[in-house]
């Protein structure tokens, strides 16, 4: 719980005439976080790898087009669950599948084709309607004008050639009314997009259309317009809903079996995924990956099972591989903590994951975090608020992502408000409802500060052991001394710590504590590199001479020394957004004092109450959460995490679809 955990490499040697009952084993474990075997050992670049032939290639053409037609019948893919029957797809399977996509395909394609197009002339006309319908009242034809997409056009046409127009647009977004009629002619209004003038011009050029200037007569005939476009739009929607239901009638018939076919495809999928990692010799196909040391006994015996009793398997601890001590190997990265941790694992996981044999620092990154939001941030009230918001998104919508761990989050930070809002005495501001269980911080703002201070000290104090500790384990013990955050930092930094607190407690620092606690200390910082020559007995080197080395020494002291200081002092935030969030229930308060003794005083009063309240709340929590992160990655982390490992990553069930590659 406090290191990543215990991971032990795998390595199998397995015939070929097994290697697939093997692959479905691995499948049905989802234990096992293969590796690339060339990337392990130097020998196995020889050796061939898995040849899916043209299987493969044939299996991500059927995959696509099951996809695009699932998108287009709105049919969901399954969840491929643990316990999902794992069997293997043949050439023979995929002719099936092929013709059935070949099938559906052209069953489809009608239906979709013109509700493609009923729903591209409904959209258009609707938005003609849209602008047609504001300025009826105004009177139509509207005259020409650079703020409308509509092409207008009114004037005479024979009555013979107004059916000929009326074919020509049908298959436009285009409207023509027959306003009246003169002798032999029809009084006509077309109405029509910019986009289509050019045809438009041509089929009235056509028709012997002839253009007249917009009249009076014209504005009181002109009310027919949206009664036709409303005609023509009802039509397109009773076309659009009579061919949903009929692509609703193909998703019932075929839904079933489709969704069966892209489960069983992503499963094979999967099966090729593992095999991807083999490699072959004449009879034999090996692969290598890492486990969890507890599943150890689970996976030998899965794997055995699998085999036959065939199988050569060879389980090995990280101490024991030559590949990892030299650095060129890195261990698989598993954090496994209880689940009231996952929600500081995802933060600790989205500053970077810790290397296999450090400190996994997740606990303490959680109990520091909901400490140093409840003091910014408590309040009884807005911590229920907040707590109430975080049960429903974590807890009651019954859906496990990313949101429920956010809502889980909001909930620890909520009842650590509600704790420190307790120890405040303060419910929605209001501080004389309940007595304080430790302290005002208005009235306490020094000792508030002071209390800031040594917390802050305790988490770069606990930083810089973590440093240490890391370093001894993964053997950099040079670094365990000198470095940033080494031994000989901590000796300066706790003896500055001591030494500044018996200052300010009016009393005389003792030389001795200055000499052996800071002084010395930072002698030794200042000459590592002779130290460490001394130590490895060879002559110092100085790379660009004595005179840069001392430059570059000061330098890099002094920049550890003003680091730690300023370090130290970023932590009075935490007392300064507290007082802050105090400072904006004073200014709602003010507001609401403001207005009491006015007309409608009350309802103004509550109102500002009320929004006051919701805007602390949304703004303050925000800002509070992103003051408590940042401590925590550059005050805390920055003294110790080492990052770079690899996250853990079986193959295996349980994959959400399209998450399998």
């Amino acid at each position: 719980m406090f290191t990543p955990e215990r991971m032990h490499q795998i390595n199998v040697l397995v015939f070929e005439s097994e290697v697939d009952e093997v692959a479905k084993a691995i499948v049905r474990l989802g234990i096992l976080h293969l590796v690339k075997l060339d990337d392990q050992e130097p020998w196995a670049e020889n050796l061939r790898g898995f040849e899916a032939g043209e299987i493969r290639s044939k299996m991500d053409r059927i995959r696509g087009r099951l996809s695009l037609l699932m998108k287009n019948l709105g049919i969901r893919d399954l969840s491929i669950e643990p316990g999902t029957e794992i069997a293997d797809v043949t050439m023979g399977d995929l002719g099936e599948m092929e013709r059935f996509a070949d099938s559906l395909e052209r069953t489809i394609a009608g239906p979709l084709e013109r509700r493609a197009d009923v729903r591209q002339k409904l959209e258009r006309l609707e938005a003609i309607a849209n602008e047609v319908a504001p300025l009826m009242e105004l009177g139509l034809p509207i005259g020409k004008t650079a703020y409308t997409f509509l092409d207008l056009h009114y004037g005479e046409v024979r009555s013979e050639n107004v059916d000929y127009v009326r074919g020509k647009i049908a298959q436009m977004p285009a409207v023509v009314l027959s306003l009246s009629k003169r002798d032999k002619n029809d009084l006509i209004l077309l109405i029509g997009l910019k986009s289509d003038r050019l045809k438009i011009k041509r089929i009235l050029r056509e028709a012997a259309f002839d253009p007249i200037e917009v009249g009076e007569e014209a504005r009181k005939e002109a009310a027919g317009v949206k009664g036709e476009l409303a005609k023509k739009i009802e039509t397109l929607r009773d076309d659009a809903a009579e061919l949903e239901r009929e692509i609703a009638r193909l998703r019932d018939e075929n839904g079933a079996r489709i969704a069966e076919y892209s489960r069983s495809l992503r499963v094979a999928a999967l099966l090729l995924r593992v095999k991807n990692y083999l490699k072959r010799t004449r009879k034999t196909f090996i692969f290598s990956g890492w486990i969890p040391a507890e599943s150890r006994r689970e996976v030998e015996k899965e794997i055995l099972r699998a085999a036959k009793g065939r199988a050569i398997v060879e389980v090995l601890s990280p101490d024991e591989i030559a590949g990892v001590k030299a650095g060129r190997v890195q261990v698989p990265v598993l954090l496994k903590h209880p689940g009231f941790f996952k929600p500081f694992e995802m933060l600790v996981s989205n500053y970077g994951l810790p290397e296999y044999k450090v400190i996994d620092p997740t606990i303490f990154f959680a109990i520091t975090f909901l400490a140093m939001f409840g003091m910014m941030f408590g309040d009884v009230g807005h911590g229920a608020v907040l707590a109430g918001l975080g049960l429903w998104l974590g807890f009651l919508r019954g859906r496990a992502d990313s949101t429920a761990l956010v809502g889980r989050l909001a909930f620890y930070c909520g009842v650590s408000s509600i704790v420190f809002g307790f120890l405040f005495g303060s419910v929605f501001g209001l501080e004389e409802l309940i007595p304080s269980l430790w302290m005002k911080p208005m009235s306490n703002v020094i000792y508030f500060f002071k209390v800031a201070i040594y917390f802050g000290i305790a988490v770069i104090s606990l930083g810089i052991v973590f440093n240490v500790v890391n370093s001894i384990r993964v053997r950099r013990f040079k670094a365990s001394v000198f470095d940033h955050a080494g031994l000989i930092v901590a000796v300066i930094y706790w003896g500055g710590i001591v030494a500044v607190s018996i200052f300010l407690s009016n009393r005389p620092v003792p030389t001795r504590l200055i000499v052996w606690l800071i002084a010395v200390p930072i002698v030794l910082l200042f000459l590592k590199e002779p130290i460490l020559a001394l130590i490895g007995r060879r002559k110092p080197h100085f790379e660009t001479g004595v005179g840069s080395y001392i430059f570059e020494s000061t330098i890099e002291v002094v920049e550890i020394l003003i680091g730690y200081l300023a370090n130290t002092v970023s932590f009075i935030r935490v007392a300064a957004f507290s007082l802050a969030h105090v400072g904006l229930f004073i200014a709602t308060f003010s507001l609401v004092e403001m207005v009491q003794g006015k007309s409608g005083g009350t309802i103004y009063s509550i109102l500002i109450l009320v929004l006051g309240n919701i805007g602390i709340i949304a703004l303050e929590g925000l800002v509070v959460t992103i003051q408590a992160i940042r401590l925590e990655y550059y005050e805390f982390f920055g003294k110790f995490f080492f990052g770079g490992g690899v996250a853990y990553k079986p193959i295996g069930l349980g994959q959400q679809p399209g998450r399998e590659e």
